[in-house]
């Protein structure tokens, strides 16, 4: 090899340096006590936005004891954080989905299996749907709304892979599917393309058919890894991708929809929930054991920013505008202090 083949790939390896060198440095880490953050109680998990009251509603279910069966839902001005109201529930909420047109807040009880609807303008239950029974004790995790087909999908967690995936009919409020064998555990749906993305604690893609609420399509994303336990997906429909967060091991994976086959590891902690935010190309992932919020860049899956959370990040939540991001935040169960909301101010990145 003579000097300039040499001086060459020098030249090279000093560009790449360079390169990785400004990506690094343009990386960021916040704290949120940069951000604007409300204190609320014990028990808090999902998060909904109502653009029509600029309302957030946030979950909370106080205490797992048997025979404090009651829940709260806590609404807060969105521009302030502040409590405006706290609606006391029959039973203990963890999931939520809103039907903002109709004016209705799904509720999952994860303890009694079950969904409750309450209405947004008076804050009264409107009914509750009983969903496990005696043949299937299945505990509900996850519910979004499919508004173009008028569903809910909802997630039965049951033991030994045992899980259930129920559809409810919006407009009639009554079960229209109870489909068994699916492991359900997380859900994303696509409207313009009439799919819904389902994935599944044994490291499953699922592809149902948003009309038919049918399986089209299951795929073992990484059979390689058998500790993966998929939570919940977030998707960039315009590029055909879904963000994974997996809270049995590290990395978010991002994944083709239409074939489940790995696209990129980002690397970062084991994961909780994650957002897409398509005004800012940007993909949002909690990481509650590590205590922090990833800000990942979605053009080419590098890590932009990271927000240190003093507790342990859960649930998220986008405003309308795309300039905010709300996120539940839980405390160790140790811990004599309430959970909390933070605000996110995603201009600030």
């Amino acid at each position: 090899m003579n000097f300039k083949s040499l001086q060459n790939q020098s030249l090279c390896a000093l560009a790449i340096s360079l390169v990785l060198h400004a990506g690094t440095a343009l990386a960021k880490d916040f704290t949120e006590a940069q951000f604007a953050s409300q204190s609320l109680g014990h028990g808090v998990y999902e998060l909904a936005y109502d653009a029509g009251q600029n309302a957030l509603y946030a979950a909370s279910a106080p205490s797992f004891d048997k025979d404090k069966t009651a829940g709260e839902v806590f609404r807060l001005s969105a521009d302030s954080l502040k409590i405006d109201e706290r609606i006391t529930t029959q039973r203990r909420p963890f999931a939520v989905s809103l039907d903002e047109p109709n004016h209705v807040l799904w509720l999952g009880n994860a303890l009694d299996g079950s969904v409750t609807l309450l209405d947004t303008r008076t804050h009264k239950e409107i009914k509750t749907l009983q969903l496990a029974n005696d043949e299937n004790k299945a505990h509900v995790r996850e519910a979004v709304l499919d508004k173009k087909h008028h569903r809910l999908y909802v997630s039965g967690i049951g033991s030994e892979n045992k899980g259930v995936l129920w559809v409810i009919d919006t407009q009639k409020q009554q079960l229209l599917h109870a489909l068994k064998q699916m492991d359900p555990v997380g859900f994303a749906v696509d409207e313009a393309s009439d799919s819904v993305y389902a994935v599944t604690g044994s490291g499953e893609l699922i592809t149902l058919d948003g009309k038919t609420s049918q399986e089209r399509s299951r795929v073992k994303v990484d059979p390689s890894e058998p500790k993966h336990y998929f939570l919940n997906i977030a998707l960039n429909t315009a590029k055909g991708v879904g963000f994974i967060a997996d809270t049995n091991t590290a990395d978010v994976l991002v994944v083709q929809l239409d074939s489940g086959k790995i696209v990129h590891r980002v690397p970062t902690p084991n994961s909780i929930a994650a957002v897409y935010n398509a005004a800012r190309n940007e993909a949002y992932v909690t990481h509650r054991n590590a205590r922090q919020i990833s800000v990942i860049d979605a053009s080419n899956y590098s890590l932009k920013h990271t927000v240190k959370t003093a507790a342990m990040p859960n649930s998220m939540v986008l405003s309308p505008d795309s300039k905010t991001l709300f996120v539940s935040v839980k405390q160790d169960e140790k811990a004599d202090k309430a959970d909390y909301v933070l605000k996110l101010d995603l201009t600030q990145f």
